[in-house]
Formats: structure tokens, sequence, C-alpha cells
């Protein structure tokens, strides 16, 4: 595909302009960068990095005349909100050509987004917070998980981690990961891929002049508007950019138009300039909302961390394509993450690990004005950071630390999940809360995946569904076996703070070893809804193969399995069914082996 878009998208052949309160830039399609397309090989006969010269990575520049610039986002003192819009640009996805590329895994030299960023640090220490005597709960024993549909998803970029997103509709799953875009019929047929930045042939954000360099993508489907919706960070350190690069379907079908959306992000607080990384991304039915650490620039004085940016994008403008506007708050703490809101009348919480026994659970009364932000301490028990997860090869994984992976809200419940060591153990496992939001928030209960000694569960991801049974995703990975996906559930029913025993999704072939000191892996995997039936659970996750990383996109339900005619209870009816299906494939087949089997029946009488 020819890279001019004003020769085939005319719509995007208009200027993005950028506001923030009176000032504007505007970009023109000679101002964004552009690599080439074609796969460039090295003598060896593997591909080369986009952002490889020689043996050497070098960071892309913005291409933007630094005049069109706004001014940073001043966050002086008691300034409380800034506002800001975008215009959008318009790109029809139908004529990529062709639609789906790049679907063999990338084997060159991989690098972390992370490399190309400006340095940066902030004391992850957690504080010390009072003492309790809470205690998270266990396994139970059940079986929960009814498995789905499951087929691959996208595999090894040049980039690592994936960092695998998933957003579901009605008959698409869509799935980002740096630094590609994919969707699929619900059956695992591909009918799109295509690289975020212009290392694409365009890449899908090209058009809006993130071409150079795009990172930590996520997205969600929004139940309320039936529209899918992505976002990116930019930072350019040379160039002293920062954005945040958002696109939205025109409907339920990711086929066709999308509105695209480059905001402005580089804030600005005393004499230093900050950037965001890390972004949260939620929604609920007033609008959407992007968290994102912020990161100082080099030169001026200041401290090297501000805090989080919040920022509350109104949606109502980009369901038509017209110009989005947000609301920006910066407020103390870092690694927010935003709840995922299905139910008319909820509103999105922002959670954060705030103490080595305290979750911190924030709130906007009102997103687009300038009421001030609220925030509830809810005791915990203790926990303190990962770091590393063992593999049977390679230097093992790193996982990052406490901060919260996911959150869901139903109702007056909120739950979430993060990866701790805790109870004396040096075992990294993954934990899951649910709070009360019908007051003040406090716990409700709290679990943890601990499968044994030297088994380590990490990156948990978790969600509920409308008859309130919880699902999460997770990976397993020991000194034995290499790093899998498993899946584990809990219904209503089931003992306070018990999660039933995980069913493995799909097992990795091998482990990774190209990494450093340590392999950076997931950086997270994701869980959501499915909006058809508010009953059934899409997830990704990532496993290693001999060709590198690859993600996998399942479905499952979370019930009691031994209730095979659905009326609410295991007993005899049930046992028939099995005792009818006994040597032959049939839903009496509980672990998955294709077969009933005395193993089933016994599965069959933990239900009982």
């Amino acid at each position: 595909m020819n890279k001019s878009y004003a020769s085939l998208y005319p719509a995007a052949a208009c200027c993005l302009s950028i506001a923030i309160g009176s000032l504007g830039g505007c970009m023109s399609q000679d101002d964004q960068v552009s690599l080439d397309s074609p796969v460039r090989q090295t003598a060896a006969g593997n591909e080369m990095h986009p952002f490889q010269v020689g043996d050497d990575f070098v960071p892309p520049r913005s291409g933007r005349d630094p005049a069109t610039l706004p001014e940073a986002i001043d966050f002086a003192p008691g300034t409380v909100t800034v506002t800001g819009t975008a215009d959008a640009r318009v790109i029809d996805s139908r004529r990529f050509d062709p639609p789906v590329t790049n679907q063999r895994p990338y084997n060159g030299r991989q690098i972390r987004p992370a490399s190309m960023l400006p340095k940066h640090s902030r004391d992850k220490t957690l504080p010390r917070t009072p003492p309790n005597d809470l205690q998270a709960g266990g396994l139970n024993g059940g079986s929960r998980i009814a498995p789905g549909t499951a087929f691959p998803g996208i595999t090894q970029s040049p980039w690592r981690p994936p960092d695998p997103s998933i957003a579901v509709g009605d008959n698409h799953v869509v799935e980002t990961v740096n630094m590609e875009i994919a969707w699929y019929q619900k059956d695992g047929t591909p009918e799109f891929q295509q690289r975020l930045d212009s290392s694409g042939d365009p890449g899908f954000l090209e058009s809006i002049g993130a071409g150079g360099f795009t990172f930590d993508p996520k997205c969600f489907y929004d139940p309320y508007v039936d529209r899918y919706v992505m976002i990116a960070l930019e930072v350019y350190r040379d160039d002293r950019e920062a954005w945040i690069t958002m696109a939205v379907s025109d409907d339920g079908d990711p086929n066709g138009l999308w509105f695209k959306y480059r905001m402005w992000a580089l804030v600005a607080s005393g004499e230093r300039e900050y950037w965001v990384d890390f972004p949260g991304f939620g929604f609920d039915e007033r609008g959407w909302y992007v968290t994102g650490n912020l990161f100082a620039l080099a030169g001026g004085d200041g401290p090297g961390f501000l805090g989080s940016i919040v920022r509350s994008i109104d949606k109502v403008g980009p369901l038509t394509g017209d110009p989005v506007t947000w609301n920006d708050r910066v407020v103390n703490g870092a690694s927010y993450q935003v709840a995922h809101a299905p139910d008319a009348g909820d509103e999105v919480c922002f959670v954060r690990s705030s103490g080595q026994t305290r979750l911190e659970v924030a709130r906007l009364d009102d997103p687009f004005g300038s009421d001030p932000w609220t925030a509830d301490d809810v005791a915990v028990p203790e926990f303190s950071s990962g770091g590393t997860a063992v593999t049977p090869i390679g230097p093992g994984l790193w996982v990052v630390d406490a901060r919260i992976w996911q959150a869901y809200r139903r109702q007056d419940r909120l739950v979430a999940s993060h990866a701790i060591k805790s109870s004396g153990s040096e075992d990294v496992v993954a934990r899951w809360y649910e709070i009360d939001l019908g007051g003040t928030p406090v716990l409700e209960m709290s679990g943890e995946i601990r499968l044994g000694d030297g088994e380590y569960t990490i990156f948990p991801s978790i969600a509920i569904n409308g008859d309130g049974a919880i699902g999460m995703i997770y990976g397993r990975t020991s000194l034995v076996n290499h790093p899998s996906v498993e899946i584990a559930g809990r219904v209503l029913e089931d003992p306070v703070g018990t999660m039933s025993v995980g069913r493995e999704a799909v097992a990795g072939q091998t482990s990774p070893t190209d990494g450093d000191d340590l392999q950076r892996w997931g950086d997270y995997f994701d869980c959501t809804i499915d909006p058809t039936d508010d009953q059934t659970f899409w997830a990704v996750g990532e496993i290693q193969t001999e060709d590198g990383w690859q993600t996998e996109i399942f479905s499952f339900r979370v019930g009691i399995p031994a209730d095979f005619n659905q009326d609410g209870r295991v007993d005899g009816q049930d046992l028939g069914i099995l005792l009818l299906e006994f040597g032959g494939p049939g839903i009496a087949d509980l672990n998955g082996d294709d077969i009933v089997t005395g193993i089933d029946l016994g599965l069959f009488l933990s239900d009982w």
C-alpha cells in the first residue's frame, strides 16, 4: 500500500488541530515521520527492527515543526483541572490492502519500548501501613470453568513484551499489542492485522502523525455506545512531545471507519515538563478514562516523578467524528488502574496499591467539572512486591511490582487483581479482591492462587459477569513447567475468599531466553465479558513458542460444570447424564480429555 493518505483517504487529508485552552497547532502531511515499509533483513536473513541502524537502535523523531506544538498543559499550584480538545482524522480499515499482514512471527532482534523512552524511575517502595489480621483465602477444590472458543492471537512483533489487551463486541474480538492491532470473528477467523506505527504500510495510527513510535496500547468495547476504543501512548524525548492517541470505531463492526485523535499530553509543573507512561484505560456510562504515570523529561528543577494524570474523555464527539474534548487532573500516587463499569448508573473507580496493607479506591463525582478527586483507603491482607518468577530455562520473568493489573465494577462490587508476595513465601502469587462499594469502600473478601512451593502465578486479570460470577486469567510458571496460561473462577455460592482450581488454557512450548537479567513478560493479560450474553468471559494471555512470544485468545464460562441439565443444582439427574455418556465424549467430560471416565466422576462428586 502506498503511504499517501491524501489520495487513499480524502477525509484524512484534513488537518489535525489540538488546543489546550486557547492555544492550538496544526500538522501537515509533510510533518509526519515515515519509515520505509519493505522488510529489511540482516546478512543472516533475519528481519531488522524498524528502529535498527547497523547494530544500534535509534528512536524516531517526531518530524513535527516545534512552532506548531501546543504549550505544555500547565498544572501550576492551585490548578485543579485543565481542558483540551482535538479534531478527528478518518480512516477506512477496509482500504488497507491486504487487510491482514504480519501474521508470521518476527524473527529479528527485539527491544523493549522502554529503551526508546526518556530515562525514568520512581521509588516503588510500598509504604508501611497499619498492620491487620486480615487473611487472603485460597482454592476451594471445585471445578468452575467450562472452556469455549480458543485461537491464536498476534504473534511476536519487533517489541517485547506484547502487553496484550482485548475488546469483545457482538461479533468481533479486537486485540492490541506492542505495536499491532488485529481483529477476528469470534470463531478466530482473522479479518484485520496491521502495525500501529509507520513500520506498517501504512501504520494504523500513522495518518494522524503517530507514525514514529507508539507504545502501551490498550482497548475495550463500550456497550453503552456499541463502539471499539483503543489508545496508545507516544513520547519523543528530543522533540519534547507527549501524546495520548485514540481511535474509535464508527459502529459495532471494526471493519469500516475509525475516528482517530491525537491528544496532547505534555504536562508542566513548575519549571519541569512530564510525559505519560503505563496507561490505565476504562469506561462508564459517562465517559472514557485514561490514567498514566508522569515522569520528567530532562532539564528543569522539580521532582522526577510528579504523580498521575487522570484524563476524562467526553465520548459524545468521537461517536460521529466530531472533535473530542477532555478534562485533566494531576493526582498523587502511581499506577492507577481504571475499572470497566458496564452497568448503567455505575461510576468508574480508580484503584492502586498504596501500602503494604492498603489499596486506594478513588472516584470522580463529576469527571468533566472541577470537583475534587475523592479517594478512600481500603485495608487488605499484607503483601509485598513480587519481582522475579522462575522458568525452567533462561533468566526468569520480571513481574514488575505490586501494581493493580485490572479492575472491574458491577453495581456495588469492585474486583481487582495483582501479583504479590505474602505469608513469608518467596513465591509470587496472583491475588484478587472484592470490595464493597455500598458505602465507604471496604474489603468484602480476598484470595490467592497459591499452588504450592515453587509454583508462581503472575499477571492476573479479573472480571465479573451479569450473574455475579468472577473469572480470572493468570500465568503459571516454575522451574519444571514453562510459562502457561490458566483460568479460574468462582460463583456466588462458593466459600468466601476462595477460587476454583485453575484450568490450563494453553501451555507454553518453551521459556524466553533472550532477556538481559530478567525477561520482560506480559506486562499484563486482559479479561472482559461478552456483551451478547453478559455471561461469557474472554481473555488474552501470552506463551513462548520456538518462534517467539505468542498471544492466545479464548473464551470460557464460570459456573458449576457438573450441573449438566442447567437446573441450578447437581443431583441424580446429572449423575444419570454422566453414566449415559461414560466411556465416550459428551458434556460430562469435565477434565477436557474428550472421554468421560472415572476422573470425571470424581470431579462430578466434588460438585455434588
